[in-house]
């Protein structure tokens, strides 16, 4: 609480960042326009590009007659194939069973964090569904990714994105069920040359090298080097 007395002087706030301007207030001027501060020198802030495997991280509760029904081993790691993992998640979201929805690929989340962190461009070379339904899993990968992180090069598939399922019991135990959807489908002419030109580093993953010997996305990442 102020005293009784108390006149505020004139102070200038501080805000974190890079500004062009500083405010000033309170004013004993009409002129409430900005006051144009000395130009400060302008930071290096890098870019990297990153080559990933776009897939998001689902986390449900189910029981174990949910297991059953899908064939999956409890505590374990199984790989879905396709039409097995699109009939989980169309059951999950009927039944509300979903809490979370993440961008789960190494790449996407080193580079959504290198640009949270340093306020910096990062430019994501993957894949991405054409078609996208509000609130669904591809939805939530381009929502919870950084504003700063460049998304305008990923390659349009008809399929959909990798998913793996966090499937969690009563008990605290965890299932696990992967599906890699059209992840690994990134073609080497998908690879701009443009965003290369002032890019300082390169980030890639062993992961790229383990999908099926057909998977051009090997090929994507070499094209890069």
């Amino acid at each position: 609480m102020m005293p009784p007395n108390f006149v505020p002087s004139a102070f200038t706030m501080r805000f974190p960042g890079q500004r062009k301007s500083k405010h000033y207030f309170p004013t004993s001027k009409k002129d409430l326009s900005v006051s144009q501060a000395q130009s400060a020198p302008k930071l290096f802030r890098p870019t990297i590009i990153g080559v990933g495997q776009t897939i998001v991280d689902i986390e449900a509760r189910v029981d174990d007659a949910f297991l059953a029904k899908y064939d999956l081993s409890k505590g374990h790691s199984l790989v879905l194939e396709e039409s097995k993992a699109d009939a989980l998640y169309d059951e999950l979201v009927a039944q509300g069973l979903i809490t979370h929805q993440f961008p789960g690929d190494t790449i996407g989340n080193t580079l959504h964090n290198y640009s949270v962190l340093a306020d910096s461009k990062s430019v994501l070379l993957g894949v991405m569904s054409k078609n996208i339904e509000v609130g669904s899993y591809g939805y939530r990968y381009l929502c919870r990714t950084s504003s700063r992180m460049n998304l305008n090069h990923l390659q349009t598939v008809d399929g959909p994105i990798g998913r793996c399922y966090t499937l969690i019991t009563d008990d605290g135990e965890r299932t696990f069920a992967i599906n890699e959807g059209e992840m690994n489908q990134l073609k080497p002419e998908s690879i701009p040359e443009s965003v290369f030109n002032k890019a300082s580093a390169l980030v890639v993953s062993s992961y790229l090298m383990r999908g099926k010997p057909e998977d051009p996305m090997p090929k994507a990442g070499g094209t890069c080097h």
